[in-house]
């Protein structure tokens, strides 16, 4: 019982980078196509996956992750959660893909180290001795 949000949020988290790395990995190979030299289209692909990404877990967070309603305290928790969460996977894809790991399995394997930190980052914005449903 007491590690139930955890689970949920690993669930939800599993939802979320298959999301990402789906819009990643489908906006990469459409550059790839066209660009022989992808540079900052890299960046690009894994920021639109981000930001739909973002989008869908912060409602999926709030409902099943954490029950509570969406509201202005969890939202801004989320949001300064996931731009670490952001910046986070971003230096992790490119260093990974510095280190001439590809594109698509720096992509998943930023996505998932850095998931790891961002429970830990949520956890105080949803924490609240009423709980809504």
């Amino acid at each position: 019982m007491k590690y139930r949000s955890a689970v949920r949020f690993v669930l939800v988290g599993a939802l979320g980078t298959g999301i990402q790395y789906g819009i990643y990995y489908l906006l990469l190979d459409i550059f790839q196509r066209h660009w022989q030299d992808l540079g900052i289209l890299t960046s690009v692909a894994f920021t639109a996956g981000f930001i739909i990404e973002m989008i869908c877990n912060y409602f999926i967070t709030s409902f099943y992750t954490f029950k509570m309603r969406p509201s202005w305290k969890n939202a801004g928790g989320f949001l300064f959660g996931r731009a670490i969460n952001y910046v986070l996977q971003l230096l992790l894809l490119n260093l990974l893909i510095w280190l001439h790991l590809s594109e698509e399995y720096s992509g998943i394997l930023a996505i998932m180290l850095a998931g790891v930190i961002n429970y830990f980052v949520l956890l105080p914005f949803y924490k609240d001795k009423k709980r809504e449903k």
